[in-house]
């Protein structure tokens, strides 16, 4: 492993000496992870159409299919 030196916000670092004292891992190895995970599924990870969830605006408030708004919008060529 090559040593790295990390400037990070005191909070941040008391964070992760609070989860490695209640779970027995260093902070360091804890980083380490935290550093694995952003490089696997964060930066190498390929976005496709399936991985975007759909959003829900809400009921339908108006339902255009009865083509009554079609002739403010359209002459009467079509």
């Amino acid at each position: 492993m090559k040593p790295l030196t990390l400037y990070v916000s005191d909070e941040v670092y008391a964070s992760y000496q609070d989860v490695a004292e209640k779970t027995g891992v260093k902070a360091a190895a804890l980083i380490r992870n935290a550093m694995d995970f952003f490089l696997k599924e964060k930066l190498n990870k390929r976005h496709s159409l399936e991985d975007f969830v759909p959003f829900d605006s809400g009921k339908l408030l108006s339902d255009y299919n009865d083509n009554s708004f079609r002739s403010e919008m359209f002459d009467d060529r079509y």
